[in-house]
């Protein structure tokens, strides 16, 4: 039993069990800099939490939602199934090859679900990220937080953790990675990368 298991048993209540603080969000997007014709990877998009934020930034451009429970992507769909420039799918990225490139990517409530973090992430920025495209590690909430939680969770998530701020931007400039910031407090955690 893997993550995707536990997160299958829990999509159909998943909205009511989370809490969604708009202002932090359209905070962090702003981190962005999302253009109105960009292509945009929401990787482990669950219920397409992120869906209408990022599609109120995006004119022209498409926004595709990955995840691997199937049944957070069948509640995403319901939800956004009418917007004709979102689509989504069931990948693990962390062992597929998304044979595309994006402009941004976001992993938003979901990086420490990642079991091989940094080489994922690195992976990520080489082979799906567009030349001058960003990727973003965002969390709504504090690493305190966020650790406490999945330490008292479900044995399928209580060791998705996340490193003190500093750490995790060393980690990924030692993996090679141009983090332009990093920032962490009582309210939010977040790392933006840009290609390079």
């Amino acid at each position: 039993m893997g993550q995707a298991d536990f997160f299958n048993s829990v999509a159909k209540k998943w909205d009511n069990m989370i809490n969604i603080d708009e202002s932090k969000i359209n905070y962090l997007l702003d981190k962005l800099k999302i253009q109105e014709g960009d292509e945009i990877l929401d990787i482990g998009t669950g219920t397409g939490v992120l869906i209408p934020f990022l599609n109120e930034r995006v004119c022209t451009g498409r926004i595709k939602g990955v995840d691997i429970s199937e049944g957070m992507l069948e509640v995403a769909k319901s939800k956004f199934n009418h917007l004709s420039n979102v689509n989504f799918d069931l990948v693990n990225v962390e062992k597929e090859d998304l044979k595309h490139k994006y402009d941004k990517i976001i992993l938003y409530s979901m990086y420490p679900h990642l079991e091989n973090k940094t080489q994922t992430i690195s992976n990520l920025v080489k082979d799906s990220l567009k030349e001058d495209g960003i990727l973003m590690i965002a969390h709504s909430d504090s690493r305190e937080f966020l650790n406490n939680l999945h330490s008292s969770a479900d044995e399928r998530v209580h060791e998705s953790i996340l490193m003190e701020i500093n750490e995790q931007k060393n980690v990924f400039i030692n993996a090679g990675l141009k983090v332009t910031e990093a920032f962490e407090n009582d309210e939010m955690y977040y790392v933006v990368i840009e290609k390079n």
